[in-house]
């Protein structure tokens, strides 16, 4: 049968269209579209990786990872510097912040970003893969330790596909060279240098593919090397040109892989070729003062969804990354579990997870393993509705791209909310210690569990810069936080994770606090501190899907005047119920009935906290006092049958109540009756 053209051209279009919606709801990374870099994910990491005649050096990052971003004009310029390794060693990049790739990083034991690993030559799994510890911010020193690596590689499994690394012999001259070479070569390199050759190395690996250049390494005590160099025990280069014994080009008595790169480069293309640097972050800095940028009013906001994404990838995700948790990160676990037990900002659900959590974690006394901890979470989760979500949505905390903002502001919001709830609780207690009961968890967790390595680094110094253990007031609680967390925003203001819509700036500014700041940016503390228990107190329910809205009319007479558009209050009491309490019914509950019938219904139902009883519990109750019923009318109309002659002839005949006088015996013939 032929198809018309028309109804052909129908599922062409779908298919367009669908694409064109993948690629819109894809999630935005770093790298993309960046040249001499290939980006995985989990559909393209496995057959990219293993089973190649290549070896593979992946950055492991997190696109809202301020470290991350920070690093991406390093990580942009190194790969570009061995744009012509690819055929040998080809530099990639994962992002973990993206959920699809979590399992990858899981895998791997990525438990902080950035995070540099090498994998080898024909790798069959993740055992094959190193992880790099060098120093990563010197491009010239990860080059030549990328090149070891390769090395070590070659002699280990000596693929036909790569250069030989082997030095020159002592018995070769520069004709065997040039024998060896390609016959469209034009130059002979020689780099002479002493074992480890890494800047051998890098050269052979750097132009393996180029057919205009013979690389060759010899050490100092080569023939032709000790001519050349008269002895020096310094690395040196010699390029030779076709037909020429003597050396078109020599270096000096220091000479580095960059240096060799671009001279080489520069004699092969035959013009002034020159490293391009990245491209430098914008500053702020205009004439050495900050430009006014409006304050974002929306980004001020606490938004319950922003606390739920937050609690959701820091428990999914976070915490989930390492593979055992034990030691010191259980220790810290446990704490910080805890101080969200008790201080934890959000809905009865939500606060009833962590009470639930803490009884679980607490109890743990030497590891857990990721999958324990998921399943647990999976567990309560299921039991409760399923308060948290796996997947964030952000709504203040929303950067204007994907990567920027989104968990850390969040996390910072929940630290916030914490501190407050604390005070608000227990600042009038004698017993109360800011340090340890709420300063010190905070410390531990983002120590041990934020992921960005370098923030949690600069988190750790900053509670020693800022003496957090001098802490005693329990004011001080709120009010250490606070300054600390303007410090980093001063630090971090025109950083390349300073999202240039929400820039950071001292918190609060003037524009939503008044009498917090005057006009020489000097802050009023005690101002602050009742700013913060308000703002942080104010959680709203700004939800990413229209609000739920009812309408009022006015009526006049019978006549219908006007219809007005009410919507609920934004606003919830976030601690306004005690979750102890409830859990304490609940397990009684469970003590009495092992399987109670009471179902929470979703977070996300029209009144959150009513519970549902399915239909086989009152199936159950109802049929249990019906039989109750039933056998007392039994035994009732038993009892009845057995003694109903004797019962009724004595109550008819011998009392002179009648239950209906109308009826028996008249009086003028009760005299005849014995």
């Amino acid at each position: 049968m032929v198809v018309p053209a028309r109804q052909q051209r129908v599922p062409l279009l779908v298919a367009v269209i669908c694409a064109l919606l993948g690629a819109s709801a894809a999630t935005e990374t770093l790298y993309a579209g960046v040249e001499n870099i290939l980006e995985l994910d989990i559909n393209t990491f496995n057959s990219s990786i293993y089973n190649q005649k290549r070896s593979f050096f992946i950055e492991f990052y997190s696109s809202w990872c301020g470290a991350c971003q920070a690093y991406k004009p390093t990580f942009i310029k190194f790969a570009d510097s061995l744009k012509t390794w690819a055929p040998v060693t080809q530099v990639s990049v994962l992002n973990c912040a993206d959920d699809k790739n979590m399992p990858i990083c899981r895998e791997h034991q990525i438990d902080a970003y950035p995070t540099l690993m090498y994998f080898k030559y024909n790798s069959q799994n993740k055992d094959d893969g190193e992880r790099y510890h060098g120093d990563k911010y010197n491009t010239d020193r990860m080059t030549l330790d990328v090149a070891k690596y390769v090395h070590d590689d070659w002699v280990k499994q000596r693929p036909n596909e790569w250069p030989s690394f082997d030095f020159i012999d002592n018995s070769a001259m520069l004709e065997d060279l040039w024998k060896s070479a390609d016959p469209t070569a034009l130059y002979v390199a020689l780099v002479v240098e002493n074992e480890p050759a890494e800047i051998g190395w890098a050269t052979l690996i750097g132009f393996a593919s180029d057919k205009r250049i013979r690389v060759a390494v010899a050490s100092p005590s080569h023939p032709l090397a000790s001519k050349l160099n008269a002895a020096s025990p310094n690395t040196k280069l010699h390029v030779f040109k076709r037909n020429s014994d003597t050396p078109l080009a020599s270096s000096g008595d220091t000479v580095t892989w960059e240096e060799i790169n671009a001279k080489v480069t520069d004699l092969l293309e035959q013009s002034s070729v020159q490293q391009q640097a990245p491209a430098p972050i914008a500053s702020n800095q205009v004439d050495g003062q900050k430009p006014q940028v409006p304050v974002n009013f929306e980004q001020y906001k606490v938004q319950l969804m922003d606390l739920k994404s937050a609690y959701g990838y820091m428990l999914y995700y976070e915490v989930a990354r390492k593979n055992t948790i034990e030691g010191d990160h259980l220790a810290s676990l446990k704490g910080w579990i805890h101080v969200l037990k008790k201080y934890a900002p959000g809905t009865t659900p939500i606060r009833r997870l962590f009470y639930r959590l803490d009884e679980w974690i607490q109890v743990q006394m030497a590891s857990i393993t990721s999958e324990q901890w998921t399943a647990k979470v999976n567990e309560i989760q299921d039991a409760l509705g399923h308060p948290l979500p796996q997947n964030a949505t952000w709504v203040a905390c929303k950067g204007s791209k994907d990567y920027l903002r989104g968990y850390t502001c969040g996390l910072w919001t929940l630290m916030h909310a914490v501190t407050v709830e604390a005070y608000k609780q227990d600042g009038q207690n004698s017993n109360f210690k800011p340090v340890v009961d709420v300063l010190e968890p905070i410390h531990q967790f983002i120590f041990n569990y934020l992921s960005c390595s370098e923030c949690a680094k600069n988190f750790d110094h900053m509670t020693e810069k800022n003496h957090l253990s001098a802490v005693t007031r329990p004011e001080d609680v709120i009010m250490w936080l606070w300054r600390a967390h303007n410090n980093v925003n001063k630090r971090l203001s025109g950083s390349a994770g300073d999202d240039p819509s929400f820039r950071k700036r001292q918190f609060p500014p003037a524009e939503i606090c008044h009498d917090c700041v005057d006009a020489a940016d000097i802050y009023n503390e005690a101002n602050v501190l009742s700013f913060m228990q308000r703002y942080y107190a104010d959680i709203r329910t700004d939800e990413v899907a229209a609000v739920n809205e009812y309408k009022m009319s006015q009526f006049e007479d019978g006549k219908l005047e006007k219809v007005a558009v009410k919507h609920l209050n934004p606003k919830f009491a976030a601690m306004a119920d005690k979750v102890d309490r409830l859990e304490e019914t609940e397990q009684r509950l469970q003590n009495v009935d092992a399987s109670p019938q009471r179902r929470w219904k979703n977070l996300d139902a029209k009144h959150m906290g009513d519970f549902e009883r399915p239909p086989s519990a009152y199936g159950s109750f109802f049929f249990i006092w019906l039989s109750i019923a039933a056998i007392a009318l039994l035994v009732i109309y038993a009892k009845y049958r057995q003694n109903r002659s004797k019962f009724w002839k004595t109550f008819y005949y011998y009392n002179d109540y009648k239950l209906c006088p109308w009826t028996g015996p008249s009086s003028n013939t009760r005299k005849y009756i014995a």
